[in-house]
């Protein structure tokens, strides 16, 4: 199969299983913010950002580890043993010191919601590993069904505990973690995990490099969270949970678009570490991200110009104080899809120190602009250091793979796809309800003709979408 078939097909199994239990739960929103407080759902927000943290952090991400080395040994099941079993030696170990500590803390504290914290961390720990030892194994498919999977718990979890029971925060939380644990029992079933597991093949030759390939994205991610959540920590400090709660609503839009960003980026990681020994990786490296950065702008672009129709059908009650920092986090979701396409590209040559010191001044900006604004600005400081952090970490990471891999872009695509988005954020800031329809439905025809390469093998490999495609063309014949 073609490098760009693979990619295709991956990205069209992964988005179908995704996306469609994204978009349920999305869609749940109303549930939430007519059920919810605001300061209930800011605690959610803030427990998930807390758990966010520590289980990458406990893992050493030596889950993007075994992901990568375990490419690079399809076919060698002894090697995969060896990686599997490491890494999970590994990261218990590290997760039951991190859990201990992580409970005296608490205890000092008085943290209300401990339980649901560590259960939620676990949790997390496991599927995350799991789930890329899936990849890893090339079982894409599996690893679709089983996000699916937890998606779909989570939501009917949710329903009832929301709903039936009143649970609220507790509910929640739970929900969470049923989901994620039927996503790990399938997967250890499906793929058939336990093959890979023997207290023999621990080996510390195999523990060394990996460590080597993860220790850099270990502070990344941290980094990452200071850019992607401190923004709550700082909300809850000089604003109180209520404004995190409207902060966290408004940042569901722009979390839907990184969920659709995600999906691409999970098949790119993949493929680009599969074509690093290639000749022709300049040329095709350029080529797809070329491509991507369009699509990508081209997608933000419509769910702007949707915007003023979408947050008065989904919102309700205090919670549409958020619709003013949307845009903000859309732009700013741009880039951060942006920045991640170009960090796949160094995990795939290998290079995680660079990964790590551009999201470390990425962070730093974050952090200072948000600190010197929220006084002044309220929640737009949130938005603002967010954008403010992703645009200097997409300008960094171009400026270093170019130095290993030069991208060429072309200057066309790129000037077209941000105009397309100037119209879209005009659009937004007009709030009128028929003029956003009308330039959504004129943006989204431009989206798909000028992304028609892409877009049309990706609908091709979707289940519902393909009989479509496969029906026409027996027409045609």
């Amino acid at each position: 199969m073609k490098r760009e078939e693979k990619l295709v097909k991956n990205t069209a199994i992964i988005g179908f299983g995704m996306l469609c239990t994204r978009g349920v739960s999305f869609l749940l929103l109303p549930l939430y913010t007519a059920l919810l407080s605001t300061e209930d759902y800011g605690t959610v927000d803030l427990v998930n950002t807390i758990v966010s943290l520590l289980a990458y952090t406990f893992t050493l991400q030596f889950e993007q580890s075994v992901f990568r080395f375990m490419i690079d040994s399809r076919g060698d099941e002894k090697q995969q043993k060896k990686l599997v079993t490491t890494t999970l030696t590994t990261v218990t170990v590290s997760s039951v010191i991190g859990i201990a500590i992580t409970s005296a803390v608490c205890s000092i504290l008085d943290f209300k919601y401990l339980f649901y914290l560590i259960i939620n961390i676990l949790a997390t720990v496991y599927t995350s590993i799991v789930s890329q030892i899936a990849r890893g194994l090339d079982k894409t498919p599996a690893y679709t069904a089983g996000n699916f999977i937890s998606a779909t718990a989570q939501i009917v979890f949710n329903i009832i505990f929301i709903v039936g029971l009143r649970w609220n925060v507790g509910g929640l939380l739970t929900a969470s973690v049923v989901g994620k644990v039927l996503c790990i029992v399938f997967l250890i079933f499906n793929c058939r995990l336990y093959k890979y597991i023997s207290p023999k093949a621990n080996d510390i030759k195999v523990f060394r490099e990996q460590f080597k390939y993860a220790l850099p994205l270990v502070p990344n991610t941290l980094c990452w969270w200071l850019i992607n959540f401190s923004d709550r920590i700082i909300i809850t400090r000089f604003l109180g949970t209520g404004a995190n709660g409207i902060y966290a609503v408004a940042n569901k839009f722009p979390s839907l678009f990184s969920a659709v960003t995600q999906v691409f980026n999970l098949s790119w990681t993949e493929n680009a570490a599969e074509a690093n020994s290639a000749q022709d990786r300049e040329r095709y490296f350029s080529k797809i991200m070329n491509q991507s950065v369009v699509i990508i702008i081209s997608a933000a672009a419509c769910i702007i110009a949707a915007m003023p129709f979408i947050f008065r059908v989904m919102i309700n009650g205090d919670y549409a104080k958020g619709y003013q920092y949307i845009v903000i986090l859309m732009v700013a979701g741009v880039f951060d899809a942006w920045a991640k396409l170009y960090g796949s590209l160094f995990g795939a040559v290998k290079y995680t120190k660079t990964i790590m010191t551009t999201t470390i001044v990425a962070a730093i900006v974050n952090l200072t602009v948000n600190l010197a604004l929220i006084k002044s600005i309220g929640l737009f400081a949130a938005s603002v250091s967010t954008l403010a952090s992703y645009v200097v970490i997409t300008v960094m990471r171009h400026i270093e793979i170019s130095k290993i891999v030069r991208i060429r872009y072309s200057v066309t695509n790129i000037v077209y796809a941000f105009v397309v988005l100037g119209i879209a954020c005009a659009s937004y800031y007009m709030n009128k309800v028929g003029a956003s329809l009308a330039i959504t439905v004129a943006l989204s025809a431009a989206a798909v003709y000028k992304n028609r390469k892409i877009v049309f093998p990706i609908l091709k490999n979707v289940p519902v979408f393909g009989r479509l495609f496969v029906k026409k063309g027996a027409d045609n014949e």
